[in-house]
């Protein structure tokens, strides 16, 4: 037995313009996802983030509410000089990685560690509030 499905226009303009339809035809520039693992130990919450090739200099970390923004900037400069030819590159780039954090932290006892390629940050929890009771008058 034959399935009968339905034809979708969209489907097909979004595969023609996919990269594996016409790549040749479509130049297209992608920028990777900055890796971010986020996880919970000893009553902390921990951002690992993979930087490689910056350094500390190159990175600003900053919170408010529970979204924590890395950002920063590279700019790579190189020269050759020889007999016949000169050639000078630059390599710039940027990023910008929002990330929500799953709860509440305590923002002032926040602490970052920038090690071969890896920003480590660390949060401890911020204290639970339970609110008040109120009295019915």
């Amino acid at each position: 037995m034959t399935n009968i499905i339905r034809w979708d226009p969209f489907k097909e303009i979004e595969r023609f313009f996919s990269d594996d339809f016409f790549p040749a035809l479509l130049p297209t520039v992608r920028l990777p996802e900055i890796p971010v693992d986020i996880y919970e130990k000893d009553n902390k919450l921990y951002v690992e983030v993979g930087l490689p090739g910056l350094s500390k200099d190159d990175v600003k970390i900053r919170i408010k509410d529970d979204l924590l923004t890395i950002e920063g900037t590279k700019e790579e400069k190189k020269e050759e000089k020889d007999e016949n030819y000169y050639r000078r590159e630059i390599k710039r780039g940027s990023f910008k990685r929002v990330i929500r954090l799953p709860y509440q932290i305590n923002e002032k006892e926040a602490k970052a560690e920038f090690s071969n390629g890896i920003l480590k940050i660390s949060f401890p929890k911020a204290e639970e509030n339970e609110g008040k009771e109120i009295k019915i008058s």
